[in-house]
């Protein structure tokens, strides 16, 4: 076996425990076989093989419990052994058959606990050749001629124990052998988690912190997938492919970005409604699936068609399903629980990071819009005011450039021209008031939406000579904040203002009700009408900034504005503000942009749900 392991192991111990047995055995037996013989050396004998034997064991233990010398220990027994044996045979403890075997066994046998297999036959020949020995030298020929019979056996006896001694040292040899490899395979697997671990952990920990540093939708799902790669523990990580499935405007589910897929599966695309893709965005749980070739949906992907161990998980928010992150292995049960926790955990943190990169972006588009939405009003200002206000100015200004030469020609007509002058005035003031009152309505932060409304009718009256009629329910303005209103009022107003322009309508009337769970806004007029088709088709083109600002302004409300009309029938225009996310509070928001390279539509809600 191996000297150099730890010191006072359990061979040591037995070892040392077995050579005391011996000593006093050997002693005590020696002393009852020779004492009524009248033999005066009984007593000095044993205590001189007594203390040697002592002597070699404590020198033993001392050895052994030092590391540093373990290479001693085989040649110590080995010798102390030769010495003992030769003790006891010169002191006649060998004259004893029965004496002699035990003595000689019990030396081979206990070292066999302690020596390895070429020491243990070096100690067993010593052994066996003082016993020889001792015969030879203490027996003459013809004596040792006539006791052979009786002899033979016993050396038999002794051979016989010594093969014995040595078969038990090379098994014991062999267990230790065996144990150590144990011991080592043991480490090394120890070793292979830890580092499997530790890996794990960065990987982990560069996720979280790539996730929780980058709004980008790409980068997000690269570092998602990459995680995946590593937090799989098996053998099978080499053979893992892996891919982001996330939905887009078609509403299926497209390639975002992939681990192991050829040019064709990168541009695959599957409903997401069957096999298991459907089952884990219907249940918004991981799901386990076999036989990628027989998936109702994975089929189609060669990556996934030899996988014999699949998971999906859902890439699930809120009440949204943005898509499913799917692994394959060619390896049976490839995932144990501690994957599916891990790969999980990456799908949780990419789902919010993800969510939170839509929203980011969403934030800017909205940005973006609400800033083309005042460059829109501001161009409507400069437009109003160069229609209105600044040609009436233009022309005060003509017209008092002419009373100044009437009144050296024809002063008799100056004070009519001087009230025309006060009329054109009175009119540009009033214009200047609208626009301040559309820019700006002070009423309808003092006093509400109702109010506003009836002021934006008389005004309306007084400066184009429109009649407008306003209903607003008496429970509107409990459910809408300062806000919303104001959103709803510009939107009625440019609604307004381009009937008074174009319908050449007798009435333009406005109704704002709540109605279930919306509140619906309409404003029609019985004017000329127009073709809608036209008008939406040219909206894509932003050909009619109107339409665009009231539909942007709508957005902002989460709501919708459909139009109808026809030519000589007049036109409704109807917004649709949903009425639950105005109670609760929530912020407005477009819903899904694709995080891969193209935008998609909404996320889609799960199945079993009725969020849409």
């Amino acid at each position: 076996m191996n000297n150099d392991s730890r010191a006072l192991t359990q061979e040591d111990i037995g070892f040392f425990g077995m050579r005391w047995v011996l000593l006093v055995i050997a002693s005590l037996v020696y002393f009852l076989l020779y004492k009524d013989t009248g033999r005066t050396d009984i007593g000095g004998n044993i205590f001189v093989t007594f203390f040697i034997g002592a002597v070699v064991n404590i020198a033993f233990l001392v050895l052994a419990y030092y590391p540093k010398f373990h290479k001693a220990i085989p040649y110590t027994i080995v010798i102390g052994d030769l010495i003992l044996a030769g003790l006891y045979a010169g002191m006649g403890f060998f004259d004893d058959a029965l004496l002699r075997i035990g003595i000689a066994s019990m030396l081979m046998l206990t070292a066999a606990v302690r020596l390895n297999f070429l020491w243990s036959i070096g100690q067993v020949v010593a052994v066996v050749a003082v016993v020889v020995l001792e015969l030879y030298l203490t027996d003459s020929a013809e004596l040792l001629t006539a006791i052979m019979p009786v002899l033979l056996p016993q050396l038999a006896i002794v051979a016989g124990l010594g093969l014995t001694a040595i078969g038990l040292s090379y098994a014991h040899e062999k267990s230790g052998e065996a144990q150590k490899a144990a011991v080592e395979r043991m480490n090394w697997r120890a070793k292979m988690m830890v580092d499997n671990m530790r890996e794990r952990n960065r990987v982990i920990a560069d996720m979280t912190a790539t996730l929780s540093a980058t709004l980008n939708p790409d980068k997000v799902l690269e570092t998602a997938l990459e995680a995946g790669q590593y937090g799989v523990q098996s053998a099978s990580r080499d053979r893992l492919v892996s891919a982001a499935l996330l939905f887009r405007n078609d509403g299926a589910l497209h390639v975002a970005t992939s681990r192991g897929f050829n040019r064709n599966d990168t541009a695959g695309v599957v409903p997401g409604q069957s096999g298991i893709l459907g089952r884990a965005l219907r249940e918004c749980v991981p799901v386990f699936s076999k036989d990628g070739h027989r998936d109702a949906e994975l089929q189609f992907f060669t990556a996934f068609q030899k996988a014999r161990s699949l998971l999906a998980i859902p890439l699930h928010a809120n009440y949204d399903n943005f898509g499913v992150l799917v692994y394959g292995s060619e390896d049976s049960d490839a995932f144990n629980r501690d994957d599916t926790d891990l790969l999980t955990a990456i799908g949780t943190q990419a789902t919010i990071a993800l969510h939170n990169a839509v929203l980011y972006r969403n934030l800017l588009e909205e940005k973006e819009r609400i800033v083309e939405v005042e460059e829109d009003a501001r161009k409507k200002l400069a437009r109003d005011l160069h229609d209105g206000p600044t040609q009436n100015v233009s022309a005060i200004a003509m017209r008092m450039s002419y009373i100044y030469r009437l009144l050296e020609r024809r002063p008799d007509e100056v004070p009519a021209e001087l009230k025309k002058v006060e009329d054109l005035a009175r009119r540009t003031t009033k214009e200047i008031r609208d626009m301040l009152f559309t820019l700006r309505p002070l009423v309808l932060e003092s006093q509400g939406l109702s109010a506003a409304m009836e002021q934006l009718c008389q005004k309306t009256l007084e400066t184009h000579g429109q009649h407008v009629a306003a209903r607003v329910g008496s429970d509107v303005e409990a459910v809408l904040d300062g806000h919303q209103q104001g959103v709803i009022f510009y939107i009625v107003e440019e609604a307004v203002g381009n009937a008074r322009k174009h319908a050449e309508a007798e009435l333009i009337s406005i109704d704002i009700q709540r109605r279930s769970d919306v509140v619906v806004v309409q404003i029609a007029d019985n004017g000329v009408g127009f073709d809608a088709d036209m008008v939406n088709a040219n909206y894509d083109q932003r050909g009619s900034l109107g339409m665009v600002n009231m539909r942007e302004r709508a957005e902002l409300l989460n709501g919708t504005l459909s139009i109808e009309s026809s030519e000589g029938q007049g036109t409704k225009i109807t917004i649709l503000v949903p009425l639950r996310q105005i109670e609760d509070g929530a912020r407005p928001r477009k819903r899904g942009t694709n995080p891969s390279m193209k935008p998609i539509g909404s996320p889609r809600a799960p199945a079993n749900t009725s969020h849409r």
